[in-house]
């Protein structure tokens, strides 16, 4: 049980995401990262029945600055929130931040529930399968009280993650040296060679693992974990705009808004 106070936050939490809406949330009643934490718990509970996973921000430190994080963040990913980009176009709501280029991994197994920590061989050992994915970060409060705590609460600013269909994939290695491109309206706005510049997305899953056996959860069979950006930006889209992500190794992902 929370208080009354938090309750009453994460309902109105619950409230704008359901509606697409950015309204005055009193941030400022949040004490600590605990309170943070059990009102982003109780806001999940709230706007959906089950999660398929767990959805990053913030694993690179540019877009901690930019976004007035000190360390990493997360939250669960609600069912229905995983869009498949053939679904599109994709309405942005009001307090859309920016798009996150990322890849989303698939374990085959539990992970972390009998001992940790887990090791970056033995996470790679569980990976069912990954793809490529455009992450939607957005508020659903005007910030008030620590940017930090705000950011917990608010589902750790996730939106929606959009993926690619299936692809079969290929060794582990490729992660080391993808060569990436993404394009909006088919101009380049970030690429690299080689991996050159971008965000080791399983370093970024082993630190959520390891994360969240320190809190007494773990990942189970069929879960996914979204890596937050690969890239060290988040992406400003316009309606109208479509958004594309190669990967190679991985595959593409791509995106319409309205």
């Amino acid at each position: 049980m929370i208080d009354q106070n938090l309750d009453y936050l994460a309902n109105l939490l619950c409230r704008n995401r359901r509606q697409g809406l950015t309204s005055d949330i009193p941030f400022d009643l949040l004490r600590s990262e605990d309170d943070a934490w059990a009102v982003q718990s109780a806001a999940i509970s709230a706007f959906a029945n089950d999660a398929v996973g767990y959805a990053l921000i913030g694993t690179c430190p540019a877009i901690r600055g930019t976004l007035g994080l000190t360390s990493p963040i997360y939250c669960p990913i609600p069912v229905g929130t995983v869009l498949q980009d053939s679904h599109g176009p994709f309405r942005l709501p009001q307090g859309f931040i920016g798009a996150q280029c990322e890849i989303v991994f698939t374990i085959g197994g539990p992970l972390g529930a009998d001992h940790w920590p887990i090791t970056r061989d033995q996470f790679c050992k569980a990976i069912l399968s990954y793809q490529p994915a455009i992450g939607l970060v957005g508020r659903r409060g005007h910030l008030t009280g620590q940017p930090h705590l705000a950011a917990i609460a608010d589902y750790a600013f996730h939106v929606s993650t959009i993926v690619d269909k299936y692809h079969e994939p290929t060794g582990l290695e490729a992660m080391d040296r993808i060569d990436m491109r993404a394009s909006i309206n088919n101009v380049p706005v970030f690429q690299s060679a080689s991996g050159e510049g971008l965000v080791d997305p399983i370093n970024s899953a082993l630190w959520l693992v390891n994360d969240l056996i320190a809190r007494g959860n773990y990942l189970s069979a069929g879960d996914i974990v979204a890596t937050g950006s690969i890239i060290p930006m988040l992406l400003q889209i316009l309606p109208g705009q479509e958004l594309k992500v190669e990967l190679s190794g991985v595959g593409d992902a791509s995106a319409r808004f309205l």
